[in-house]
This record gives structure tokens, sequence and C-alpha cells, in this order.
């Protein structure tokens, strides 16, 4: 209740009858995401979804408070294998077409930003029949209030630091430094940032 009142606040400028959907979408949305994300081991308060995402869960997910699951044209994907462990933070926004598969741990921190049609990957593996062909990968951590462009590909092995923001359509792999702006495949440098970024919805 708390946060609606939060909300309403913030709307107060916009039609009351803009205000009733609004509210009315946010309280559909948490209910759906019960039922929806029901495969997942822990699921945080206020946790949304949008649309129906694909959810497969052969080892272990948690996701944290405030996290919005966005499927409106095609679903959103997360996945762990036979022994990953997937964690998302508080706060996460993933968007439709993303996929995000652990088959050994990924982690991703608060209030990161997943566009859409994006990978994020721990493994060189693209199909069960895959097994045992590639070497096993590397876990990938996401630091908090990273921003990942549409259509990038994360591959195993790396390690996004704090405030770090990828341009759309980027291939990463490997250790990259925090408030700093990259992109394209191979990844180029585009700017420093000084000051933190925190990603609003």
């Amino acid at each position: 209740i708390s946060l609606l009142v939060k909300k309403a606040r913030r709307d107060r400028r916009l039609s009351l009858k803009r205000r009733i959907e609004k509210a009315l979408r946010y309280i559909r949305e948490m209910v759906t995401a019960r039922y929806h994300l029901r495969n997942v081991d822990h699921i945080g308060e206020h946790a949304r979804t949008l649309g129906r995402p694909r959810v497969v869960n052969e080892g272990r997910i948690e996701i944290g408070d405030h996290v919005l699951v966005r499927s409106v044209n095609v679903p959103a994907e997360i996945c762990t294998g036979r022994n990953g462990v997937l964690r998302i933070g508080d706060g996460v926004r993933l968007n439709y077409g993303s996929s995000i598969y652990a088959e050994k741990e990924i982690t991703i921190g608060h209030r990161v930003r997943i566009g859409p049609y994006s990978w994020v990957v721990d493994t060189d593996f693209h199909d069960p029949y895959d097994h045992g062909v590639f070497p096993e990968g590397e876990a990938v951590h996401i630091e908090d209030d990273v921003w990942i462009g549409a259509g990038s590909v994360v591959l195993d092995g790396t390690i996004l630091r704090r405030g770090w923001v990828i341009g759309a359509m980027s291939l990463v792999r490997g250790e990259l430094p925090a408030y700093t702006i990259q992109a394209g495949n191979p990844l180029r440098l585009l700017a420093e940032m000084p000051l933190p970024i925190y990603l609003t919805t």
C-alpha cells in the first residue's frame, strides 16, 4: 500500500483516470509475477512481469525486490542448467527478448538494465547436444548500475564493474572498468564518467 501511495504522489499531475490505470496495471503485474515466476527459488517483494517470460530452472534462481521482466513482444528468458546459479539483484529490468542462461554462475547487481534481445551467458553451449563438446564456461559477474544496450552479447568470464554502459549490438568478454561507456565488436571506449550513473525506470 505504501508503495502505491508513493507512486500516486509521483503521478499526481496525471489525470485521475490515468493514475487509476497505472495502479491497476502495477497490481496486475505483481500478481502475474507470482504465477509466471513460480519455478524461481526466491522472489523478492514487488517483483513484476509484463507478459509471460520463459523460465527454465534446473539449478537455482534468486530474484530480488522490485524486479521487472518485460515480455510484451517476445518472451524474456531466465534459465539455469543442472548446476547453474542465477542471482538477480533489486530493481533490475529485463527487457523483451533478453536471454540469461547460467550453466555455472551469473550474478547481476542492483538497478541493472538489460536491453531487448540481449544475451548474458556463462557457457559456450548453444544447444543441449553441445554438452561435452566445448570447455566448461566461467562465471559472469555484473555489478550495480550497469546498462547493457539492445542486442548485445555478454559472454562467459565477463566482469562488468559498477556504472558501466554498453552500446547496442556489442560483444562483451573479459573484465571492464567502472563508469565507462563502450560499444562495438571489438569493444572501444567512447567515454569515461566521473560520477556514478543511477538509472531510472
